[in-house]
């Protein structure tokens, strides 16, 4: 059994930043920094890479892709609307980096009918700016 996961704002001193909160199957709650040498944050992408099915989020930070994973959660543009609005850049980036992942089958977007529902869901006007990326294999 693998962990349970919440992406969460923590205010440290003047500043917001988003940390990973793990319950364990045992109960017992980690707070995991984003930080590619913390080796439960190493655990927490693998998990990740298996489903994000453990993963919840209720606030998108600054709205920007980071290594939370946040932007690749089923509710990823509701929260994005919900904070900043439907006509915001944050949205459009948001669209571009599933995109472009989707494009160069990267996580989440390895199998081809997670990547072309992407794909065929991306407007027109990000498909002709990042037209010169190759089409997936």
């Amino acid at each position: 059994m693998t962990n349970k996961y919440k992406i969460n704002q923590v205010q440290i001193g003047l500043y917001f930043v988003q940390t990973i909160i793990a319950t364990t199957p045992e109960g017992k709650l980690l707070h995991i920094p984003i930080d590619s040498g913390n080796v439960d944050y190493q655990d927490y992408l693998q998990d990740v890479k298996n489903g994000m099915s453990n993963v919840t989020c209720d606030d998108c930070g600054d709205g920007a892709p980071n290594g939370s994973m946040w932007q690749y959660l089923d509710n990823a543009e509701q929260l994005v609307i919900d904070k900043y609005g439907s006509d915001s850049d944050k949205l459009t980036a948001l669209r571009e980096d599933r995109y472009v992942r989707a494009m160069e089958a990267k996580f989440p977007y390895e199998s081809k009918d997670e990547g072309f529902k992407v794909i065929d869901s991306t407007s027109k006007e990000i498909k002709h700016k990042f037209r010169h990326l190759p089409m997936r294999r």
